[in-house]
This record gives C-alpha cells, sequence and structure tokens, in this order.
C-alpha cells in the first residue's frame, strides 16, 4: 500500500500523514479520531485525500513511523497513506500583503517586481526590502550618454561625485535636448528612481545613490572608455554599461589597452581594494545570430555579463548567446505578449511649464518601453546594490559568486539549452545561471556562514602549437586535447575553477561557420562560440580569448577536449586550420564557498562512537532492537553497520527521551539539544554564542579558539583580545597596559578612554607635548604648563615648584614680597622694599625735558602720559600691567590692590591657590583645575569633581550606581560595589583585582563560563549534570517536576500542559488570545462556531471571538435595585467629587514635601539585584506572569527546512 523510498539520500520524515480514504470526510474524522490522529481536512480540491498530523511523533525524524504506518496499514477504510517526509525546494515567492505599498503611480505596473513574470515569478526584490535594504549607502554610475542629475525622480538620489561628462570634459553630464539621448537616464531610474513620490514607479535600490558619466554622445576612444571605467574608483562601488561593440554579428572587438588596464586597476584597488563591480549588458545581437564571446567587454572575467529573459520566461529575440553570461534578469519581449521595462524618461519641457506657472505632465517624465539587455544591467546592478548594502565587504569575486550560487534555473526552465556542470548547477548559453534573485542575494550576503572567497589564483597551460586541420565538410570536426594538473603544487594551483578562458588563434573562412565546444574533464560541455552566419569576411582569430563560467566549482585536473565543428550554411574556400590553444584557469586553491559546502562537516578526528549515526530507516529487526533499546534508557545507535544501545547519542544529534531517539542537529552545530540552530552546545568551525554558532562574537565578547566559543571579556572591558587583554574599555574607563583601570596613572593622561603618557619632564600633564604639564618632575619647575631648570628673571619659584612672576618693582626676587634686587627706576627704601623714584609728586611724573608732567586720570605715580604708564593707582582702583581698573578682569585675582594672572588651566580665581572655574578641558577640585577629576571623585557636568558615593572607591556619577572601583573585599557588578558575586555571575581575578563575570545565558549559577560549567539553572531549563538544557519550543517547564514536558497536543508553545495554556498554535490553526486556545478557521466545515475562529491570512490568532477582551456584564438579568439619581442632585455631587480629588493632592503633595526635607524618611525594604536573565528564560517568564497575548513573531521550526 507504500511505497518505500528505496534512495540512500537521508529522508526527513514530518509528523503528518497524506491518507486515501473512501466514504467521505466523516469517515476521515472517525478514523483520525480512532487512532490518535488530528485530522486537519482535505488536502486542496483532492476528493476523498486529506491530512492527518499526530502529534506524539517528532515533528522531524530521520526515521518513519513504523507503529502508525502499521495502524493505518490494517484499516480497511484507508486506500492509501504516506508518512509526508520534507522535500527540499526553492521558495519561489512570499506573501507581500502586508509589505508598505509604494504610491509612485507606475509602481503597480513595474510586473517584474510583482510577480508578473510567467509562473507568478519576479526579481524577489520586495523580500529583501521587507529585510530593509534598499541600496542606502552604495553608489551607482551609469556609464552611457548622460543622465538627467535634476530629474524629480532621481535628483534626492543623484550623486555629482559619481558623473562626469567626457564628451565635453566637465561636470555636468545632462545629456543633449533631443531623442536620441535617453538611454542612460532610463537606466539611472531602474536603479534608483526615488520611492513614495508622485513620479514614475520604484527604483529597486530607491535608497541608492546614483550617478553617471556622459561618454557615448560622440566618438568613442580607447581613452574616454578607460576615463569612465576609472572614474573615481574609491566613491563608486557599481559602474553599469549596457553599451559594446556593434552587436551585428560578425564583429569581433574588445578593450584597448587603457580600458583593460582600467579594469585591472579596478578590480585590484577599487573600493579601497575590494574591487570595483561592473555590470555589463551581454549585447542585443540576436537578430544576427551574434554571440557575446566575441565581445571582448562581456566576455571579460572582471565583467558581469547579464543577460535578458521576457515576461513569459523566454529567450527573446535580441538575446546574444554565450558561455560567458553569468545570469538573467527580466526585460523586454515579443510585442503585445510581453510588458516593457518601466522607469523614468528624459523629459525638459516638465521645468519649463512649471517655471511659467502652467501644471506640467509628471507622465512625461517615465516610460513603459525600456527594453533590450540595455534594460537588463542596470536591474543586475541594483541587485548588486541590495547585496553591497547587506555586506560591504564584498569583494568583486564574492558578487559574483553570489549570484552563481543564487540564480534561479525554475522560473526559466521552460526554454531549451539548460545543461547541469559537475557540480550539479544548472547553467546556459542564454540565461547564465538563472534569473537573478535579490531576497537570496542579500540573506545570503549577511549570512553568519558566508566568507570571503579565498585568494584567486591563475593557471596557464602550455599552448598546444601543433597545427591541425579543420575540416571543411559541414558536420565534421576537429577534436583535440590538453591534459592538465591545474598548475597542482605550485604557487599557481587552481584546484576549483570560477572562469576559464580558451585562448584560441586559427584560420577558416568563413568563421562564422565554426561551433566551438570545451569540454572539461568533468564531461560538461560548454559552447563557447556558436555560429554566426553574418561572420563571412574575417577568416581568423588571432589569440582571441573565449570565456566560459560554465565549469565554475569543477576541478581542473584531467583531459580538456576542444571540439571545432563546421557548422555553418556558407561554403569553406577549404580546410581551416588550428594554429594554437591554450587554457587560462582562474579559480582558488582552497575551497570556496558555495552551496554544497555548507554539508561538509570540519569536525575533528572524533572517536569511533562520535562517528556513529542513528538508523535512516526502520525495519521490523531495527524496530524489535529500538523498543529493546528503550526498555533500557538507551538511545539506539548503529557503529560500522552494526545497531547498539547507548546512554548517550553521537556528536551532531541529540536525545529525545519520550521515545528514546537521536535525531538531527541543525548543520551549523556540533552538539545540540535540539534541532533549531539556536539549540547548539557547541561548534564546528564557528563560535557558540547563546546557543548558537556566530562567525563573529558580539561586543564585549572574544573569540575562545580552544573551545570554539565566545567568552565574555571582563566587566571594565568592551571590546578584548582575551579575557586579561582589553582592546577597548567601558565608560568611565581607561586603557593603560592593555587593561582597562578606573583612573589613569601619574605620568599619564587620558584622551577618547586611553592613558598616554606625558612627556619625560612633566609629573602630570594634559596632552603629550612638553607644553602640556600640569606639574613638574623634580627638580624641574613649571611655568606656563612647560618645565624649566631654572625659573626666567623676574620669576621665583614657590614650594609647589611654580615659576611665580615677583613683583613688578624686583629685577630678582626669592618670594612674592622680598626683592633681592630692584627695578630700574625703583630703588630700596629703609625698610629694605623697592619703591618708585617718582621724582615728581603723586600725580605727575618727571618727563624727558626735566620737569613733571601730569599722570593718566586715575594714576597715583607712573613713568608716563598714558593709560599703561601707571606704576600706582588711586585707592579707588586696582593696577593691571600698567593701568587702573575698577575690578580685575575673568583671569586675574586681586592681590594688595593689584591684579595677579590666575593659573594658566584657571578662567577665574580669588588666589593662585584658589581657582573658581576652569577653562573648558579641566576640572575644578579643591582650587586646582586638573585634566580629569582626582581618584574618588567624579565631574559633576559643570567642570567641577565631586566626590563619590560612600560605596565606591572611585566612580562615574554621584550614586552607588556609578562605582568604576571598589574597596578591598568588594566586588564591582554593574557599576555597583557588593560583597560577593551574584545569581548570574562567577568570580574572576584579574592581578590585583576581583571580577565578577556573567554565566552563560543558561546557567544561574555557574563555576566557568560555558554551557557545560553551570551550578543551577533558571526555570525553564532542565539540570542535566553540569549543563542547562532550555525547553524547546514545544514545551513547558513544569516547576513541580523541575522538568520540560510537552505542550498539549493542540498547541504550539504554551505555559502549561492542557488545551486552554496556549501561546501559539500549530500550522492550519489560530490562537484565541483571550482563551488560549487554538482553533481551525471557520471555513464551513466546522459545523459549531464554538469550534472555530475567523482569521487573517496575515495573522496567527484569531481576530473575532465570542470571548471578547473588554468583558460585558449584564446587570439586567441580575436583581439589583435600581438606583436614581434626581437631576437636582447632580451639581453638588459633582463639586464633592471635585473638593475630594483637591484635597486628596494637597495631602499627598504635602507628604511629599516633608519627605523631600528630611522631617521623615519613608523606608523600604533592601533593594535585592539579579543578573537579568538569558533570553530563553526571560521569554518564558515573561510568558508565565504576563499570559502575553501578543503575536509571536517567531518563525515556525517548519520553515528552517523548507527555504534556500
Amino acid at each position: 500500500m507504500v511505497t518505500n523510498d528505496t534512495s540512500e539520500e537521508t529522508k526527513i520524515h514530518t509528523n503528518e500523514f497524506a491518507v486515501h480514504i473512501k466514504g467521505g470526510e466523516n469517515v476521515a474524522k472517525e478514523i483520525a479520531q480512532k487512532y490518535g490522529f488530528v485530522h486537519k481536512g482535505q488536502i486542496g480540491s483532492l476528493k476523498n485525500y486529506y491530512l492527518f498530523e499526530h502529534r506524539k511523533i517528532q515533528k522531524r525524524s530521520l526515521s518513519p513511523s513504523l507503529e502508525h504506518c502499521k495502524i493505518l496499514e490494517s484499516d480497511s477504510s484507508v486506500l492509501w497513506f504516506e508518512q509526508q517526509e520534507v522535500k527540499r525546494r526553492v521558495k519561489r515567492s512570499i506573501s507581500r500583503k502586508s509589505f508598505l505599498t509604494f504610491h509612485d503611480p507606475l509602481y503597480p505596473e513595474q510586473w517584474f517586481l510583482h510577480d508578473g513574470g510567467y509562473g507568478g515569478y519576479d526579481m524577489n526584490v520586495i523580500p529583501a526590502w521587507k529585510d530593509g535594504f534598499s541600496g542606502k549607502g552604495v553608489v551607482v554610475s551609469i556609464l552611457d550618454d548622460g543622465i538627467q542629475g535634476n530629474h524629480p525622480d532621481l535628483a534626492q538620489n543623484y550623486d555629482k561625485d559619481a558623473s562626469y561628462d567626457i564628451n565635453d570634459a566637465d561636470e555636468d553630464p545632462t545629456p543633449q535636448d533631443d531623442d536620441e539621448n535617453k538611454h542612460g537616464t532610463r537606466c539611472a531610474g531602474e536603479v534608483a528612481a526615488v520611492a513614495n513620490n508622485e513620479f514614475c514607479g520604484v527604483g529597486i535600490a530607491y535608497n541608492s545613490s546614483i550617478g553617471g558619466v556622459r561618454m557615448l554622445d560622440g566618438s568613442v576612444t580607447d581613452n574616454i572608455e578607460a576615463t569612465a571605467l576609472s572614474l573615481n574608483p574609491d566613491h563608486i562601488h557599481i559602474y553599469s554599461a549596457s553599451w559594446g561593440p556593434e552587436d551585428d554579428g560578425k564583429t569581433v572587438d574588445g578593450p584597448g589597452k587603457l580600458a583593460k588596464t582600467a579594469f585591472i586597476e579596478g578590480i585590484t584597488k577599487g573600493r579601497g581594494g575590494l574591487g570595483s563591480i561592473f555590470v555589463w549588458a551581454s549585447g542585443n545581437g540576436g537578430r544576427h545570430n551574434d554571440n557575446c564571446n566575441c565581445d571582448g567587454y562581456t566576455n571579460s572575467i572582471y565583467t558581469i555579463s547579464i543577460s535578458s529573459a521576457t515576461q513569459s520566461g523566454l529567450m527573446p529575440w535580441y538575446l546574444e548567446q554565450c558561455s560567458s553570461t553569468l545570469a538573467t534578469t527580466y526585460s523586454s519581449g515579443t510585442s503585445n505578449r510581453d510588458q516593457n521595462i518601466i522607469t523614468v524618461d528624459v523629459d525638459y519641457s516638465y521645468f519649463t511649464e512649471l517655471q511659467s506657472g502652467q501644471t506640467p505632465d509628471a507622465s512625461k517624465l517615465c516610460t513603459k518601453s525600456h527594453t533590450g539587455t540595455s534594460a537588463s544591467a542596470p536591474i543586475a546592478a541594483a541587485i548588486c546594490a541590495l547585496a553591497l548594502e547587506a555586506n560591504p565587504r564584498l569583494t568583486w569575486r564574492d558578487m559574483q559568486y553570489l549570484i552563481v550560487m543564487t540564480s534561479r534555473y525554475e522560473p526559466l526552465a521552460k526554454e531549451t539549452g539548460w545543461i547541469t556542470n559537475g557540480i550539479g548547477k544548472r547553467v546556459s548559453t542564454k540565461f547564465g545561471y538563472g534569473l537573478m534573485d535579490a531576497a537570496a542575494m542579500v540573506k545570503l550576503a549577511r549570512s553568519k556562514e558566508w566568507k570571503t572567497q579565498p585568494e584567486q589564483h591563475i593557471c596557464t597551460t602550455q599552448p598546444d602549437n601543433v597545427e591541425r586541420l579543420i575540416p571543411a565538410t559541414r558536420g565534421e570536426r576537429l577534436e583535440t586535447t590538453i591534459n592538465t594538473t591545474g598548475c597542482k603544487n605550485t604557487e599557481n594551483a587552481v584546484l576549483y575553477l570560477e572562469h576559464v578562458q580558451v585562448i584560441i588563434s586559427l584560420n577558416f573562412h568563413p568563421r562564422g561557420n565554426l561551433h566551438i565546444t570545451l569540454i572539461s574533464p568533468s564531461g560538461t560541455q560548454s559552447a563557447i562560440l556558436l555560429p554566426r552566419p553574418h561572420d563571412k569576411i574575417d577568416g581568423s582569430f588571432n589569440n582571441w580569448p573565449f570565456m566560459s563560467v560554465h565549469f565554475w566549482g569543477e576541478i581542473p585536473q584531467g583531459n580538456w577536449k576542444l571540439v571545432i565543428t563546421n557548422d555553418g550554411n556558407i561554403s569553406p574556400s577549404g580546410p581551416g586550420k588550428l594554429i594554437s590553444w591554450h587554457l587560462v584557469f582562474y579559480g582558488t586553491q582552497i575551497r570556496p564557498f558555495y552551496l554544497n559546502s555548507l554539508k561538509e562537516s570540519e569536525i575533528s578526528p572524533v572517536s569511533e562512537l562520535e562517528h556513529a549515526f542513528l538508523v535512516r530507516g526502520v525495519n521490523r529487526h531495527s524496530e524489535n532492537l529500538l523498543n529493546e533499546c528503550a526498555s533500557k534508557n538507551k538511545f539506539q545507535i548503529t557503529i560500522n553497520g552494526q545497531s547498539e544501545c547507548t546512554y548517550k547519542c553521537p556528536l551532531g544529534q541529540y536525545g529525545e527521551v519520550r521515545d528514546y531517539t537521536c535525531h538531527m542537529c541543525d548543520k551549523s552545530c556540533s552538539s545540540c539539544y535540539g534541532p533549531s540552530y539556536n539549540n547548539c552546545l557547541s561548534c564546528p568551525k564557528h563560535f557558540l554564542s547563546n546557543s548558537t554558532c556566530v562567525k563573529s562574537c558580539p561586543d564585549g565578547f572574544f573569540h575562545d579558539t580552544e573551545k570554539r566559543q565566545c567568552y565574555p571579556c571582563l566587566p571594565v572591558c568592551s571590546e578584548c583580545e582575551s579575557r586579561d587583554v582589553c582592546s577597548a574599555c567601558k565608560h568611565g574607563f581607561f586603557l593603560h597596559n592593555r587593561m582597562c583601570i578606573s583612573s589613569c596613572p601619574p605620568r599619564t593622561f587620558a584622551e577618547k578612554r586611553v592613558c598616554k603618557n606625558c612627556h619625560h619632564s612633566c609629573a602630570s600633564c594634559y596632552g603629550p607635548l612638553s607644553s602640556n604639564c600640569l606639574s613638574c618632575s623634580t627638580p624641574l619647575n613649571l611655568r606656563n604648563s612647560s618645565c624649566y631648570t631654572e625659573c626666567p628673571p623676574h620669576h621665583y619659584s614657590n614650594s609647589d615648584s611654580l615659576c611665580v612672576r615677583c613683583h613688578r618693582s624686583c629685577e630678582n626676587c626669592m618670594s612674592s614680597d622680598t626683592c633681592s634686587s630692584c627695578e630700574s627706576d625703583w630703588e630700596r627704601n629703609s625698610h629694605e622694599i623697592c619703591v618708585y623714584n617718582a621724582r615728581c609728586t603723586n600725580g605727575w611724573y618727571n618727563s624727558h625735558l626735566e620737569s613733571c608732567e601730569a599722570c593718566y586720570p586715575y594714576c597715583e605715580q607712573c613713568s608716563g602720559p598714558n593709560t599703561q604708564d601707571c606704576v600706582y593707582c588711586d585707592s579707588r582702583y586696582l593696577w593691571l600691567e600698567g593701568r587702573c581698573v575698577e575690578t580685575c578682569p575673568d583671569g586675574y585675582f586681586n592681590m594688595n590692590d593689584e591684579c595677579y594672572l590666575c593659573d594658566r588651566q584657571c578662567s577665574k580665581c580669588e588666589s593662585n591657590e584658589n581657582c573658581l572655574r576652569c577653562k573648558d578641558g579641566f576640572f575644578l577640585h579643591l582650587g586646582k583645575c586638573y585634566k580629569s577629576c582626582p581618584f574618588g571623585f567624579y565631574s559633576d557636568g559643570r567642570n567641577e569633581c565631586r566626590s563619590c558615593h560612600s560605596e565606591c572607591l572611585h566612580c562615574s556619577g554621584s550614586s552607588n550606581f556609578n562605582c568604576t572601583a571598589c574597596a578591598e573585599g568588594y566586588v564591582l557588578i554593574h557599576h555597583t560595589c557588593k560583597s560577593r558575586c551574584l545569581d548570574g555571575f562567577f568570580l574572576v581575578t584579574n592581578g590585583e583585582e576581583n571580577h565578577c563575570l556573567p554565566c552563560y545565558s543558561t546557567c544561574k549559577t555557574c563555576t566557568d563560563f560555558g554551557p557545560t560549567h553551570c551550578t543551577s539553572c533558571y526555570e525553564n531549563s532542565t539540570f542535566s549534570g553540569s549543563s542547562c538544557i532550555p525547553c524547546l519550543d514545544d514545551e513547558f517547564f513544569n516547576k513541580e517536576s523541575k522538568e520540560c514536558e510537552r505542550c498539549h497536543d493542540n498547541c504550539g508553545r504554551c505555559f502549561g500542559p492542557e488545551e486552554t495554556n496556549c501561546l501559539s498554535c500549530p500550522a492550519l490553526l489560530r490562537l484565541d488570545e483571550v482563551k488560549h486556545m487554538c482553533f481551525p478557521c471557520c471555513d464551513g466545515s466546522v459545523l459549531k462556531k464554538s469550534e472555530c475562529c475567523t482569521c487573517s491570512k496575515d495573522l496567527d490568532v484569531c481576530i473575532s471571538s465570542d470571548h471578547p477582551r473588554s468583558i460585558t456584564v449584564n446587570l439586567s438579568s441580575q436583581n439589583f435595585n435600581e438606583v436614581i439619581i434626581p437631576l437636582s442632585h447632580v451639581v453638588p455631587v459633582v463639586i464633592a467629587i471635585c473638593l475630594s480629588v483637591v484635597l486628596l493632592y494637597v495631602i499627598l503633595f504635602g507628604l511629599l514635601q516633608a519627605n523631600s526635607m528630611g522631617w521623615f524618611r519613608l523606608k523600604f525594604g533592601e533593594q535585592k539585584y539579579e543578573r537579568v536573565p538569558n533570553n530563553m528564560a526571560a521569554k518564558f517568564d515573561a510568558e508565565m506572569e504576563k499570559i502575553s497575548l501578543t503575536h509571536d513573531d517567531l518563525e515556525d521550526e517548519d520553515d528552517i527546512y523548507e527555504k534556500v
């Protein structure tokens, strides 16, 4: 009754059964209920075919359930059944109804974005938009006939630095106002037309920057091409070109020396060395049977050659076939059957009409008739922009790998000519590897598994210079081979292919008759040249490089066969001659990252038991053994073909104790406790972080390569290289000698949270220079922030080794008031004090005329008539460097009626010992200015230092939650000082300091970091050995048994065992958020409305219920006495209520005021701190406490197996 698949391929069996039952749906329901199945309903429109589900069967298992198969087989009403298996399929489309609809008028008509292709396919752009990618930060330049930068649908994204007019040698690439030069602007619109405006449609990379190069509106030379290809390569990321040599079916031409050099410079130096991305249209010579391998631009390994497909999923009439085409996008096709591409158009009348006050016709700014591969290349460039936004570190070769790995064969499958290469990839001369998939490229580019491709190697074989005849008879062929090792065991070794070039020199007339095929050692046949009937004149190829991408991923070692066939209709003049040929292999020596590499295991050598695996199928013998193993509380495994029972599942599998079966871990885990990617316990090649294997650790963690896990840095470090070596510090800490400390030590200063050394002359400083000192090394003296061995003239060294200026009367001095010698015009009096020798009475001075002249007003004594010549001031004024002022300005202080300069870092002071305000960048503490507050103090935000809280030894703020250092015997946890590490942390010692590091996310208490160092668990986890195993999605934690238990069959996730404890539902059921039950959707098949609910396709919850969230109480059914309030009583009642509210407010306000003034204190219980639990525990606790009614955003585990 059931056909068993004998294939050795691993099958993943679900808990669903498709059954064919005679008697109709009522009989099907009875059978389902009889044997414990859940009847899921009829399968589609297939009459008498139904879907059963059994909740006691594992949702994903490597073994079928023979027990349930036998039950169904024994029932005579069951005509056929099959346990469902997961099938690998490409997800062709997704629901987009919930995505924001843009308001651009032509957006709904952009069929290539809206499932408009044959079979409902499109470029799969909208899922990438939904993930937040729109080309932002990526710069694209269109190399063409110019771009209308002020176009209303482009202006917002126009980038002048990505634009240039080569034809007129200026910076404005605006095309001429005629009907001939619209091409570049149309291409630009496909890439970057602005979204959500009133113009045209939406660009695929609608937030990218767009520029244009005007180069085709005139004669084109090698110089012009090279200038365009090398424009601003560190600013422009992607160059899109929709031009090339004449597509006449007879031209063989390529880039000149300058353009070739520009390509090479671009891929080696562009984008900061990551390589410029060159996207090229493959050509429109299909009507002439042209072949794009005769176009040296599209067959270059440096370009991404893009072909076109029609809306019908077929080859358009203009398409050129060749082996260098990498992929395809949609474009125009047959008139009256296929639509063209919608984009912007050049129109200058819009602005003319706008300026004249008219209402312009915005539709003239758009076109619905963009066609050819010219339209395909910009679509590809835009998709590359989305991928580049997702991963800006992609190299030019990474981008080509992405396209090869994600392009889809299915949308174009009805077109002929597809082959399968040596690694199983579909490829053709028409479409390359298929239709580009924006969402798949973005997803892969930003995935944790993505790796930059290994270094490119180039291996060239020895030329075969033996001349051979090419038969003149139609259908006859020449075959020749080259055997190669792929340069194995040399520095140029290529073991995995990317591009393959065949360099050929031959003579044959007519050359267009030739059909050339290259066959790899894997048997892949690539047509590198197809007949070109119009190529009748030139009879030779001279070292022409034919290129093929069809061998991507293959191994080059072995015999390569070249087959040259006379396959044309024109009679040749005679036999031709193959003069020479050789191969150039481009690829890698190291296995690159492509799809099937994800299946490889890079696990280190393990024991024989760890190599064991679960039996892939269960027969009668193994079923008995399985029962025997279960009876012993053991798991069944197979080692070297022999079944055994063991207490532990092999590496790479986890045990299901309900039936003692082992199940496969996710491919990213080397060991696990469940089936999902976030159920890992160890990783094969990446690093374990929160039960997930990640390529790079999050901030605050470092790669522990020995344990292959992300280990936490010390709590003071924001980044570290190992547990004891910090590379950056958290707020409030400073990096010094690769450690994070709370304050910089002596002879250092803080700059951007790093302690840097002062100049050797400084004891303390605020910068690295000798002129940045705050104090000096002994025995130097400080003056103007520099240190000197001796103070300069007119200065003395005080007790703090500061050079202080002597009184103006002193030439030299020993203190501020003791002169050792007097200045000129000053002399000692009888008290040994220097006094000014005025020679005139007060208010006068002795002039050169030997007579006394009047001083400037306010001067008591002076040396001249000017304002700055005062020696002593009137008693009402203060002396300031020769002037008399009423008060000392900021930066000076008054001492003995004279203004003295404050310290250099002080902007206002009372004396040299008492600064009142510091200059910006300095902090005031005890009358002095410091570059940073001393230990035990913090900056209050007003450039003043305040004392730390009594519980802190050092701090970054006023409270006990701002500690950065603790007293001896205490440890720092979340900026608080505690006597011991709290739950969720363990103690480590680093030098003389103790730190509390967080436990692994599943542990409540632990001895070290990691999933196997737990000593107790949070709720929602089971303690096993030294590990905490969280409950899976379909389990809940039973607080009494301390075990994870299965949810009710009707629930997906739950908070208890009953069917009324659901938090989410299985497929096809919806959650009633009030009753916490799962119901099927009301579709007419359920008789009672209470057994179903109204559903929405976009929601997993019922949108209507017989039990609404608001509760209506029907008072009329109760025996209450009616209360009637007369209208005359309403006003007094309202007034009384208002007065009561005011009185209550006054009482509360008074209590709070009294408390704030210290009249009494409200006492609260001692606060207790506990580490925030890990993600899984937090999620469970939140749901347990709040009984969450929100929609569950987690994807169902089924999706993991369905998506590519």
